[in-house]
């Protein structure tokens, strides 16, 4: 009974203690507008929960698309009008855009709290930040990895809780988020409304890839070119925004917003806050 009794405490124990709860984070290094392939499918969400057709009133006649995984109700009405913008002097915005994100003017950050896998997960928290801070950036000119920022100061980040974690990806939403971008010679807000994120995570959770889209209000995507450089195509822009609207129907039969997708790249970072 005694050597039963020694063994049993030195017997070890079968239940493996908890693992302690993660928190990850990664900034989006790059971004670009969400684009149609040949089968004119792209990413994007289904934002107003409508799967529409060719003359719904309720999306201002214009059908919804499908993703590449061919997921229907894809609301990216912006990405039909990319090829056309990227005719014109308003092709360069993109690219003033990724200056944004090199010189620290749009730091976007994407926390996950609560992770006890990093595969698969039933409940993780999700946070989009906007950061603050000098990046430091590589010969190549592009984000370093491993950098911290800080949360900008008088921002509320949006919080999602509770979403599952599924194969490293996650899908969170909806959420408001302000972009605020500098482009040419003007200063920008793309309020986005019912937005939502997705963010595939690499197996190591040191980089990712993603989109993450929303309603914006064309007068906002308008200012861009109602004043500044781009003043010249402004009749261009306005007629192409005016006709792919897609979203916020009004009284008078067309919308007053747009839906439009960005996709990204993200590599790993830390948020605090000060």
């Amino acid at each position: 009974m005694l050597l039963f009794a020694l063994f049993a405490c030195d017997a070890p124990d079968d239940e493996p203690a908890p693992a302690t709860p993660e928190t990850r984070a990664i900034v989006m290094s790059t971004l670009a507008f969400a684009r149609r392939d040949e089968a004119n499918a792209t990413w994007g969400f289904d934002l107003d929960h409508r799967i529409s057709e060719d003359g719904d009133d309720a999306g201002c006649d214009h059908a919804d698309l499908v993703d590449p995984d061919g997921l229907p109700g894809v609301d990216s009405a912006f990405s039909g009008i990319v090829p056309a913008l990227e005719a014109s002097e308003a092709g360069a915005v993109e690219g003033l855009v990724q200056d944004s994100i090199e010189n620290g003017q749009l730091l976007l950050l994407v926390e996950l709290s609560g992770v006890d896998d990093p595969v698969n997960d039933d409940c993780v928290d999700v946070r989009v930040i906007r950061g603050s801070g000098t990046p430091l950036v590589g010969t190549d000119g592009t984000l370093l990895d491993g950098q911290t920022f800080s949360v900008t100061p008088g921002t509320q980040p949006a919080e999602i809780e509770c979403v599952p974690l599924v194969n490293g990806s996650v899908r969170a939403g909806p959420f408001a988020l302000d972009l605020q971008l500098q482009v040419l010679d003007v200063a920008l807000t793309f309020g986005l409304t019912d937005a939502y994120l997705r963010l595939d995570l690499s197996e190591d959770g040191r980089t990712g890839w993603g989109y993450f889209g929303g309603a914006v209000p064309t007068s906002d995507i308008l200012v861009i070119v109602d004043e500044g450089d781009l003043a010249d195509i402004a009749p261009l822009v306005r007629g192409l925004v005016d006709a792919a609207a897609d979203l916020a129907p009004n009284d008078a039969g067309t919308c007053d917003a747009l839906s439009i997708v960005f996709e990204y790249g993200a590599i790993e970072a830390f948020a605090y806050e000060e």
